[in-house]
């Protein structure tokens, strides 16, 4: 594993975490009866990150900014498993943490 490997699993872990902490107080939404709320939540959330999605393609295509080099292509080398399966480790602890009350440590450690 090279450098950018070890930053890219410390970021997908510390984003899934909070995902983690975030899916479980959805989950006491649900639970508690305001699965309504929780709906509202999911939809706004969901439509932010379309909105986000589509300006980005929508600026790459105005104003695109890549020029690409004449060399020959590099071969994809598959990524490491640690890599991998920091998307589903990082979340399940995430919701595990905040199922004991200690995702506020995280939220906590953040600026």
């Amino acid at each position: 594993m090279e450098a950018g490997d070890w930053f890219h699993v410390a970021v997908n872990v510390l984003i899934v975490l909070l995902l983690g902490s975030a899916a479980y107080g959805l989950l006491q939404l649900v639970i508690s009866g305001a699965w309504l709320f929780a709906l509202i939540l999911v939809v706004l959330g969901l439509t932010l990150f379309g909105i986000v999605v589509l300006s980005d393609k929508l600026f790459d295509r105005l104003f695109p900014v890549w020029v690409g080099p004449v060399s020959k292509k590099k071969r994809n080398q598959p990524k490491p498993l640690l890599r991998l399966l920091s998307l589903p480790i990082g979340f399940a602890v995430g919701a595990v943490l905040a199922g004991f009350g200690l995702d506020r440590i995280i939220l906590d450690l953040l600026p």
